[in-house]
């Protein structure tokens, strides 16, 4: 059940219905995982503004 909630929200990232971050949350993995997950299953990577700045506030808190 899970490989199929995993693949279904692969789809909707790669018709831009979600967000990487989105994507990230519903896989409750850090952006980067997710992004991992991404080039796994041979899926491009498209960052909008607000992934942008949600990964420049994670630098920050880490930093």
């Amino acid at each position: 059940m899970e490989y199929g909630w995993r693949f279904l929200l692969l789809e909707r990232y790669r018709h831009g219905k979600i967000s990487l971050g989105r994507l990230a949350a519903e896989l409750d993995v850090s952006v980067s995982e997710a992004m991992d997950f991404l080039a796994e299953h041979g899926a491009a990577v498209h960052l909008d503004h607000d992934d942008y700045m949600s990964s420049i506030d994670a630098l920050r808190k880490v930093w």
